[in-house]
């Protein structure tokens, strides 16, 4: 299992239209059986910059998640409304301990 923070700085003034197109992510995300948690965040200060905070099984069902529709139309949504190319950091587990497969 492993976590991924995804960092996505929208332009001003399009917050709401990025709402629209990540809402339909997500819901397409949390319904995918390799996935464990996927989480949108918004910077309490920087209201143009929000979050994903997404939890694989494995990195198959990431690999998975990227060929899904409703990602890949995201990505293309998205395109307009960055300001910026978004960035992400994957992070080692630690606790909870999941034991081996």
């Amino acid at each position: 299992m492993f976590a991924m923070l995804v960092e996505i700085n929208v332009k001003e003034g399009k917050e709401s239209e990025f709402l629209e197109v990540f809402t339909r992510n997500h819901l397409g995300t949390r319904s995918e059986p390799g996935n464990v948690r996927f989480d949108v965040l918004r910077d309490p200060i920087v209201k143009t910059r929000f979050y994903a905070y997404e939890v694989y099984q494995s990195e198959q069902a990431l690999s998975a998640h990227r060929t899904t529709a409703h990602y890949q139309r995201c990505v293309e949504e998205l395109e307009s409304l960055m300001s910026r190319p978004r960035s992400k950091r994957v992070f080692n587990w630690v606790l909870p301990e999941i034991p081996d497969e």
